[in-house]
């Protein structure tokens, strides 16, 4: 889900008509399709597994050492990370730019880093892709507070919950699972302005934003309490992933039909109401079969760990945490190069990418910065062995 950040940032610069903060002139019809069908999708599973890891690693550690881990890995990346990220993306905008307005005759890589401001102007600046991090800090310390506070004065209450909840997660009444994820998700989806989750651009917390992705993360939650569902969601996961995918086609129908009743004059606010809330409803349908889909097949095809699945894992963090300038800088170098835009947006998302896996290897995983990230520094070459947790 992470690594998807590339992909959809990527494509942005390359989808037509797109309210980006840089463009390249060679357009992608493809690009405006990845980003829908992958705003669907990406960070409510995102949460969904936050949330699930977040309730382990307290069951197994205890809370002040989730909250030390979580202080490392996501306060720690979120402030130094947002304090080096802003000034790079401010210069590849600046770049980009530059490059973008210089005349024809004048065309040159080295004219515009000559021409381009240095200049970081602080002044209401936004989370960037951080805001995740941010979102989640809050979700540790709800669920963390809650859980202790639960446990230590209400106990009775919260054994009743949780004999309750078992009938529906596992229980005689789990066919009723999926209708009432859906149900409850939809009812938290409908105050959104856009088909999806909207995005934050804001340090202040969104609410509506904030419900329905505290939705997502307390499922999580809640769910590593009855864990056992695990291994029940082997069973029929291929069709609850083949019903995710093909929702996933209705969601896209949905999105591209809304987004073209805005542009046409005589559509009334009530017809466009109700296509985003169909929308809205295959959205949610669709997240939670994926959910559900993805854990049973993946449980089903990744009994053993993989060694080359885990490296990426491992990768995915760095990667997302810092490819957001590259995706805008990399296109900008090549914003000349007239090729299909399909195909250039593909090239620039391996150019993005590749770096970043390089940089991981050589200076992240095996230094203090890949312990801050994964919980542990790695061999930097394979057969090496040193480390520490």
């Amino acid at each position: 889900m992470m690594m998807l950040g590339v992909v959809i940032h990527t494509a942005l610069v390359f989808m037509p008509d797109a309210p980006w903060i840089y463009q390249d002139p060679q357009r992608s019809d493809l690009a405006g399709l990845m980003v829908l069908l992958i705003h669907v999708f990406r960070m409510p599973i995102f949460f969904v597994m936050a949330g699930f890891f977040g309730a382990m690693l307290q069951a197994r550690k205890g809370a002040m050492v989730l909250g030390g881990n979580r202080f490392n890995r996501i306060v720690v990346p979120l402030v130094v990370g947002w304090f080096v990220l802003f000034p790079m993306l401010s210069w590849s905008i600046s770049f980009g730019w530059t490059y973008a307005m210089l005349p024809e005759g004048e065309r040159s890589i080295m004219l515009a880093f000559q021409k381009m401001g240095v200049g970081v102007d602080f002044k209401e600046a936004g989370p960037m892709h951080l805001w995740f991090l941010y979102y989640l800090l809050y979700y540790y310390i709800a669920c963390s507070f809650l859980s202790w506070l639960l446990g230590r004065f209400a106990r009775p209450v919260v054994d009743l919950f949780n004999k309750c909840l078992k009938h529906f997660i596992i229980g005689r009444l789990r066919l009723l699972r999926l209708p009432l994820l859906v149900i409850a998700s939809f009812l938290l989806m409908i105050p959104m302005k856009d088909p999806g989750v909207d995005t934050p651009e804001s340090w202040i917390p969104v609410p509506r934003i904030l419900l329905v992705y505290a939705f997502y993360f307390w499922i999580g939650w809640i769910t590593y309490r009855h864990r056992e569902v695990i291994e029940q969601l082997k069973n029929w996961s291929w069709l609850r992933l083949l019903g995710g995918l093909l929702m996933l086609g209705l969601c896209l129908i949905m999105s591209i039909t809304w987004y073209m009743l805005l542009e046409e004059a005589g559509v009334s606010q009530e017809t466009r109401d109700w296509i985003l809330a169909v929308a809205q409803l295959f959205n949610v349908t669709c997240v939670w079969l994926l959910v559900l889909g993805l854990t049973g097949v993946t449980e089903r095809l990744l009994s053993r760990e993989n060694p080359l699945i885990r490296y990426m894992v491992d990768a995915s963090y760095w990667i997302y945490l810092m490819h957001l300038p590259l995706t805008l800088f990399i296109p900008a170098l090549f914003r000349y190069w007239d090729i299909d835009g399909t195909l250039k947006m593909l090239i620039m998302m391996v150019l993005v990418t590749v770096p970043l896996i390089v940089t991981y290897h050589l200076f992240v995983r095996g230094s203090v910065i890949g312990v801050v990230l994964n919980g542990r520094r790695y061999p930097t070459w394979f057969g090496s062995h040193h480390g520490d947790s």
